[in-house]
């Protein structure tokens, strides 16, 4: 419970450094687009090959499939309750794709490696790096067009997602990395969250204060985002015999906040990303409560 309220706490001033940054001219639009593309196509690629081949998990083929269709179910879990949920909020409609997007994708990434590591470690880092892979498949192909309303078909073969293939066929050959090239991700990757927080802290910087509480659909959005579907993903993993790591994982991720990709996803092709922002900034609020519950009633 402390290391994941630790682990968040963290995640909050690297936003709040973001923020007094954009707000000094130290941080200006400009730079905050050229940091989104820098760690969408550089950074967070390195990151994911380097978590998934520096781990030393001990798992099988079998676990690797397994880890990836149930990857993939919740996301198709979380994106059939957004089509649920989302019309009952009434989002205006240039809003709406953000909420759809918001909805289906939590931040499996900044937050969720590192929360998962800290709250179930052993494999919990391999098993979360590898959820990335269908991750960033949706972020950059459904998830860019509901976001911007463009589906660029060359972003959907990602520097992330391509990165992630390749680490897990690597992975799954035992096919032997150089140790230096590893921890060179390894040093690189390590800036994808503060980058990722400094650019969520810039765009909130950009936007008046009081405009930051003023959306009160985030109140249910929120609350769907942290407890329900983290419950929904439980009761569906109670039907199955799954490892326990695994499974802890899948709950973890099911209940993260609101996904850091959205902000540098519409900062890059176009969107509502003070929406975006946002809903992150105030799910990754709540979530110092929930997530440390979460680890303790259900993780013990």
């Amino acid at each position: 419970m402390t290391a994941a309220m630790h682990q968040i706490a963290v995640i909050f001033i690297g936003i709040l450094a973001g923020f007094l940054c954009r707000k000094r001219g130290i941080l200006t639009e400009e730079g905050t687009a050229v940091v989104s593309r820098l760690v969408v196509n550089v950074v967070l690629p390195l990151y994911l090959f380097g978590a998934i081949l520096h781990s030393g998990a001990a798992v099988d083929a079998r676990g690797v499939m397994v880890t990836l269709g149930l990857s993939f179910a919740l996301f198709l879990l979380s994106g059939l309750a957004a089509l649920v949920i989302v019309p009952l909020l009434r989002p205006p409609a240039g809003d709406k794709g953000v909420y759809l997007f918001e909805t289906m994708c939590g931040n499996v990434t900044y937050i969720g490696i590192p929360v998962c590591a800290a709250v179930l470690g052993g494999d919990a880092a391999f098993y979360g790096s590898l959820l990335n892979i269908p991750y960033n498949l949706l972020c950059f192909s459904l998830g860019i067009w509901l976001l911007a309303g463009k589906l660029p078909l060359k972003r959907i073969l990602n520097p992330a997602f391509l990165a992630g293939v390749a680490a897990a066929a690597l992975y799954l050959l035992r096919v032997p990395v150089p140790e230096v090239v590893l921890d060179g991700c390894a040093f690189i990757g390590q800036a994808t969250s503060p980058c990722a927080m400094l650019i969520i802290g810039s765009v909130l910087g950009s936007v008046p204060f009081r405009d930051i509480f003023s959306e009160w659909r985030a109140i249910p959005y929120v609350l769907i985002r942290l407890v329900g579907l983290g419950a929904l993903m439980a009761l569906l993993l109670s039907f199955l015999n799954v490892d326990p790591v695994l499974k802890g994982v899948l709950i973890l991720m099911a209940a993260m906040p609101a996904a850091t990709n959205s902000t540098m996803l519409c900062t890059i092709y176009g969107g509502n990303r003070a929406l975006s922002a946002k809903l992150i900034f105030l799910s990754t609020a709540l979530s110092i409560v929930t997530i440390p519950l979460w680890a303790a009633v259900y993780f013990g």
